[in-house]
């Protein structure tokens, strides 16, 4: 660092009050002499004014970066070459020395940039979508087993593979629950205003089946699901075939098979949703029971993304609480919330609708465009 005193400093601090020391070490006209001497050695160690030296930035695409070294000088076209000094100058063709003819050349035309054509993002221009009502001939129960199911909006237009949630009623209810509780109009809001992604809803009817806890191999409602509705709309409808691309929740009873069946496959689903749902410590074998599928199964390979919820007046919270706490205590992530108000009851589901779908709908995209494509296989 230099420092600078001017003339007038330099007398201010001689006539100072340690005049005395100074004098005593360099004679007063000294020092103005000194100063300057002082001054101009510091100017020719450094330049103040020249510019910091700017950083250089390298890219790195793979290969060692190489200098490109200084640069060299270029004989302007017709120009005089540049000699080196103490060299001798070359005869150039024209005889002159040290001057040298190069032809110009013609230019050569610019090449015109050719449009690359890009594709026209998707306008979906429907505002709601639809809701059909159709049956599966079953060989579990002999019997047509209806269903519903909703297709968000512009659903055939668009050629992708849509993921989808199977919603499962409760005890005395049917298929039409989910819907009667205002799924499908949360469902049209929520893919108009970008709030919810597009997704499909598959509504079952579990029948008396649904109700019976003895379920022997092969004649379950679990067997209805996976053996006989998943092959059926993944066969007609272009649907995400993988566990990725689907999702499983119940209210009530049908959040005890929600949490049965993804619980015993979790390679199937990528989630589970119970909504007041109503376990039991002993009202099914330890095979298909969550209360004790729960402390037994392993979801290191196939994590479940788990959700559930009651009022904090719904007598099932207890054993909700309970499945809870051995998620808990297994290291098994999970959302359970309790509500402040509401009960066993439709009012209080009808309220939560919306934050159902939403969980269900969290990982997949807003954009269709970013779906798989019906004209390939569902992806492995």
């Amino acid at each position: 660092m230099i420092v600078r005193l001017s003339l007038r400093t330099a007398n201010r601090l001689y006539d100072g009050p340690h005049q005395h020391i100074i004098r005593l070490m360099i004679p007063k006209k000294q020092l103005l002499i000194l100063f300057v001497c002082l001054t101009l050695c510091g100017l020719a160690a450094c330049e103040p004014l020249a510019p910091e030296q700017t950083p250089q930035v390298i890219v790195v695409t793979g290969e060692t970066p190489v200098s490109a070294g200084p640069p060299t000088a270029t004989a302007p076209l017709g120009g005089t070459v540049p000699v080196a000094e103490g060299t001798t100058p070359v005869e150039g063709p024209t005889g002159v020395s040290g001057v040298v003819n190069t032809p110009i050349p013609s230019p050569s035309p610019t090449p015109v940039a050719t449009a690359v054509p890009t594709a026209t993002p998707f306008v979906c221009n429907e505002t709601a979508g639809q809701v059909l009502e159709l049956s599966l001939s079953s060989a579990v129960v002999g019997r047509d087993v209806p269903f519903r199911m909703y297709l968000p909006p512009c659903f055939y237009s668009t050629f992708r593979r849509y993921p989808y949630v199977i919603l499962l009623h409760g005890t005395s209810y049917d298929e039409a629950m989910w819907q009667d509780l205002g799924a499908v109009d949360i469902m049209d809001e929520g893919v108009t205003s970008s709030a919810l992604p597009p997704m499909v809803l598959v509504m079952p009817d579990g029948g008396l089946l649904s109700e019976t806890n003895d379920q022997p191999d092969g004649q379950s409602y679990e067997a209805i699901i996976l053996d006989e509705l998943i092959p059926r709309i993944e066969a007609d409808f272009c649907l995400w075939g993988n566990r990725e691309g689907r999702a499983i929740g119940g209210i009530s009873r049908g959040g005890f098979w929600a949490f049965s069946i993804a619980l015993r496959h979790p390679e199937l689903f990528s989630a589970v949703g119970g909504h007041s749902p109503h376990f039991e410590l002993d009202n099914a074998s330890p095979d298909t029971n969550p209360m004790d599928l729960v402390g037994r199964v392993s979801l290191t390979k196939f994590p479940l993304r788990i959700y559930m919820d009651n009022g904090a007046n719904d007598y099932v919270g207890e054993n909700a609480l309970r499945l809870s706490e051995i998620l808990r205590e297994n290291g098994i992530q999970h959302q359970y919330l309790i509500n402040p108000t509401g009960d066993h009851t439709e009012d209080y589901w009808a309220a939560h609708i919306a934050e159902y779908l939403s969980f269900y709908g969290q990982p997949w995209p807003q954009d269709v465009e970013a779906l798989p494509s019906c004209l390939e296989p569902s992806p492995e």
